[in-house]
Formats: structure tokens, C-alpha cells, sequence
């Protein structure tokens, strides 16, 4: 039997997809759960069959600040020959007029029903670089990074008659969370590569199917101060994630699911990271000092400025109890003044900047 978790309305739609259709997109979201140091489309065989399923024989991923300050980075680039991407980045970056068209938008975004091919001539960037390579532009997707940054992919097609549409909106809307997963595995295969244990950086959960989740430091650390409502209720939303529910979160953190291999195929069991969404919310600092829950609520809330009195009226608390969190965060961070609290902030938001 197949089986896909979907949003109620994408279950509805994902019937009109056939049976192979279905296997395949199955088949690619296994993989994409796989640990990897590589990007989707630095994978072949995964490229693939990426490509065979959305009928695309051109994909392109970047990596771009969301204010627009750094140039973007053609990252990965799959279909055509790297002197495409190479020009991209010296020149058609800053021409680029899909940009505009994608602003604003985390969902799939068909390029002519923004843009019609009419117009496509009076623009540098078709002209000169997208026709010159034989890359009609079909579909995009945007992903936020958990570092601020922005995943641009880019799905075109060398047939000039092809019509991108509702099918393959929907099936990049399925893959949308596990692409962001892939993601996710890749920055923590880098972190592993530095000297550093991705299972330190992270809050991580083992689940092997039999016993109950088993915490690494910085999940305990978390974990502190939770009733046994709350762990359990956490448990529940981990064992959702490891089966394949999209979207798992808790408290400001996203799930990713990195499923190890073993020969001749899938090993058993998972782990479950939890990532920070946002830099220097509650879950950040979490990740970031391996403190508690209430204590990356204290930081969240003196980064942006707040007095201890301010924060003892905010969570409800009274200022001492303010205090005896601020001193425990200065003793996990390792610093001796409150003001040092956030200049260690910032000093771990720009080591883990793209450089």
C-alpha cells in the first residue's frame, strides 16, 4: 500500500497523481532523508530522478540573502555545463528577473503564469542567458534557511512547447518540506566535517522503534522544567516526524529527519534534529547555549532590549527569578555579564553566517 502524508486539500489532489508518480515522489523523499554533505542536485542518480518525475532536464539551486546584499550563489547546478553557472554569478545575477518574480512567496511559483512568454523578449536575462542555453524557465520554489538565507530552486526544460502547471505544483509542494530537510542534513554533514559532532551541535533524538526517544545533551538540556504532559506530548510529535508527518515543529523548532543507511538499503530507526527557525528566538539560544526553555525565553527577550523587570512582567515571573535564570544562562554561555550575553549572541550568529 502507498502512503503519503499531506496537508487535507494536497491528499485530495495527490489521488490524481498515478501510481508511478506516487512510488517515484516516495521513492525521492527516502532519499532526501538520507545524511549527505552534498545538495540535491550534487547527488546524480537523485538528480535524476528529481528531473524524470518533474519533467525538467535543467535544475539549478541558489543560495541568497533575503534583503538582497549578498550576490547569490549559483550552488549546485544540474542539466547543463558549469559555464553556465559560472556566468550566472559574474554577470545575470544582477539582471536576474525572476528574482522579482518570486519575492515573497515560499509556495511554487509556474514562471508564465507570473510572466508571459510574450514578454519574455524584452527581457537581458532571457535573451541573452536563459533561450542562449536552451532553458525555458517552468517552475520555482523558495525555501527559508534556518541561517536567514533563502533556497532558490530553478526547474526549466530545453522543449519550448512544454507547459508547466497544477501537477507540478503539487508535486513540489509535497516535496517542499522534505527539500528543506535535505537541507538541513547537509549543514550538519558540514558541521560534522569541521571536527565538529552534529549530535553536540543540535538537539538530537534517537528513536529506534522500541523504546522511548533517547535524548543527546542539548535535548536534555532542553527537556528541562518539562511537565510530563509536555515530554510526552513532545514524544508524540517526534514519532509523527520519524513516520513521515510534514511540517513536525515544537516550541520555534523545525524537525529533521536523517534516516542512516545501511548495505543493501534503509537502516533502521532515525534521528530526529531539532532546528532553530529563527535566529536569536527562544530555540536559537536553546540550540545555540543549550539552555532551557524558559531560559532561551529570557534571552530572546533581553536581545531585543528588554529590562529584567520588563522580562519579569512579560513571562509572568517575578525579577528575582529573572535573575537566578539570567545567572544560570551567564554560567552555560560562559560569560560574567549580562551585556556579554548578547555579544556572545552575536559573535555565534556570524559563525554561522555562509561565508
Amino acid at each position: 500500500m502507498l502512503s503519503f502524508n499531506t496537508g487535507g486539500q494536497q491528499a485530495k489532489r495527490s489521488m490524481d497523481l498515478s501510481t508511478a508518480e506516487l512510488r517515484a515522489l516516495l521513492d525521492i523523499t527516502g532519499h532526501l532523508h538520507e545524511p549527505s554533505s552534498h545538495s540535491v542536485l550534487e547527488r546524480p542518480e537523485l538528480a535524476e530522478k528529481l528531473g524524470t518525475l518533474l519533467h525538467v532536464d535543467l535544475m539549478a539551486q541558489l543560495l541568497r540573502c533575503p534583503e538582497g546584499v549578498h550576490q547569490p550563489q549559483p550552488s549546485a547546478l544540474w542539466g547543463r555545463d558549469q559555464s553556465m553557472r559560472a556566468e550566472y554569478r559574474q554577470y545575470f545575477h544582477a539582471v536576474d528577473s525572476i528574482d522579482e518574480l518570486l519575492k515573497g512567496s515560499f509556495e511554487p511559483v509556474v514562471i508564465e503564469r507570473k510572466l508571459c512568454r510574450s514578454e519574455w523578449g524584452q527581457s537581458e536575462y532571457f535573451t541573452d542567458f536563459l533561450c542562449r542555453h536552451k532553458a525555458y524557465p517552468g517552475i520555482s520554489l523558495r525555501l527559508p534557511d534556518p541561517n536567514g538565507m533563502l533556497l532558490d530552486y530553478r526547474f526549466s526544460t530545453s522543449d519550448p512547447k512544454k507547459r508547466f502547471g497544477d501537477r507540478e505544483t503539487l508535486l513540489l509542494s509535497l516535496l517542499k518540506p522534505h527539500l528543506l530537510n535535505a537541507h538541513q542534513l547537509r549543514i550538519l554533514q558540514e558541521v560534522e566535517q569541521v571536527g565538529t559532532d552534529a549530535e553536540t551541535h543540535v538537539p538530537t533524538f534517537v528513536l529506534d522503534g522500541t523504546l522511548a526517544p533517547r535524548p543527546n545533551a542539548k535535548a536534555r538540556a532542553i527537556m528541562v522544567g518539562l511537565s510530563c504532559e509536555e515530554r510526552d506530548a513532545l514524544y508524540q510529535q517526534l514519532a509523527e516526524a520519524a513516520n513521515g508527518s510534514r511540517g513536525g515543529q515544537w516550541n520555534g523548532f523545525g524537525f529533521c529527519v536523517e534516516r542512516p543507511v545501511a548495505h543493501g538499503g534503509p537502516g533502521r530507526g532515525c534521528r530526529v534534529h531539532l532546528i532553530a527557525r529563527v535566529v536569536g528566538s527562544s530555540a536559537w539560544f536553546q540550540q545555540q547555549f543549550g539552555v532551557t526553555v524558559r531560559e532561551g525565553e529570557v534571552c530572546h527577550l533581553m536581545l531585543n532590549g528588554m529590562s529584567d523587570k520588563q522580562i519579569a512582567l512579560a513571562l509572568n515571573i517575578s525579577y528575582w527569578t529573572v535573575r537566578t535564570h539570567v545567572g544560570h544562562i551567564m554560567r552555560k554561555i560562559g560569560v560574567d555579564s549580562r551585556c556579554a550575553i548578547g555579544l556572545a549572541a552575536l559573535k555565534a550568529k556570524a559563525d554561522a553566517a555562509p561565508k
